[in-house]
């Protein structure tokens, strides 16, 4: 049985802090939907920078207790490259790392809501 870390990450505000809760959400069942993964512990931050307390808190945890930490990669950075180093900390923490991307269908209704709020946000300079 893996013990599996979650760890999601999203910017401060309200009503990102819905979006955060439906990260940790979607990724809590996809653990669950996985044999033999044991959801163990979840870790989330609402930062914009590399302030990141759950992600401490992950890294120092990790050894001895968590075998597989699942993140959402969209989440913890969109830079490939922060990305890969913090794949690599976790790694060399002890963990093993699953990076799930968002479905396409997620993807493109994100892309969507950005148009719309640009054409918003257009509407309301003129």
């Amino acid at each position: 049985m893996w013990r599996v870390a979650i760890y999601a990450r999203e910017v401060p505000g309200r009503a990102c802090r819905a979006r955060l809760d439906r990260q940790v959400a979607g990724l809590a069942a996809q653990v669950a939907r996985r044999p033999g993964w044991q959801h163990g512990a979840t870790y989330a931050d609402q930062s914009l920078g590399y302030d990141r307390p759950g992600l401490g808190r992950l890294l120092a945890e990790a050894p001895g207790r968590i075998d597989l930490a699942v993140i959402d990669g969209y989440g913890l950075s969109a830079n490939r490259h922060e990305l890969g180093a913090l794949v690599a900390q976790l790694g060399a923490a002890g963990a093993r790392v699953v990076v799930l991307r968002p479905s396409a269908g997620r993807r493109f209704a994100k892309l969507v809501a950005n148009f719309a709020l640009a054409d918003l946000i257009g509407e309301g300079l003129r």
